[in-house]
């Protein structure tokens, strides 16, 4: 049964993440190749679930499109930053157990490419009509890429700690 082997194994642990991630680019960059208008309505129907969520809650002044947009910018940024970390960790597959140093990586490797797909995802919006590049979103997506890495980071080495402590008291 081939789907047992190792080296088809390891194959699936790399290709899966790496897969998640390219899906991810398309729909961003699926995003900056919508025109103004396109652009535009999909922001006011993002807004208005946002101020109607808003409300309910008891926020009483709205949301405005621009904030809608930020948000949506440092998120799907946010989910990329973890997604580039989780490539790096499945192409190293540095077991939770193991004492070498790829962690180290995921700032060195995750973050300069989250910035470059953030700039080639503004460049992308200058083939769109009416859209533009701007360098202020290009900082907000890699904000969220750098809160996303550090989640991940995070969450890696708390359930590295975990894993280590089983493994001594066992």
């Amino acid at each position: 049964m081939f789907w047992k082997h190792p080296k088809f194994l390891r194959a699936i642990r790399i290709a899966i993440p790496l897969l998640l991630t390219l899906l991810w680019l398309g729909f961003i960059f699926g995003n900056s190749m919508k025109d103004a208008q396109a652009s535009s309505e999909q922001s006011g129907q993002v807004q208005q679930i946002v101020n109607d969520l808003a409300s309910s809650v008891g926020i009483k002044e709205p949301i405005s499109e621009s904030t809608v947009r930020n948000m949506a910018h440092f998120t799907e940024f946010f989910i990329l930053g973890i997604l580039l970390c989780l490539d790096v960790w499945a192409l190293g597959l540095s077991p939770l157990h193991a004492r070498r140093r790829f962690d180290i990586l995921w700032l060195l490797v995750s973050l300069p490419l989250a910035f470059l797909l953030a700039s080639l995802d503004e460049f992308l919006q200058t083939f769109s009509e009416g859209r533009a590049a701007a360098f202020l979103d290009v900082l907000t997506d890699t904000a969220g890429a750098s809160l996303g890495i550090a989640l991940f980071i995070a969450l890696f080495f708390l359930l590295r700690l975990a894993v280590r402590k089983k493994n001594v008291t066992t």
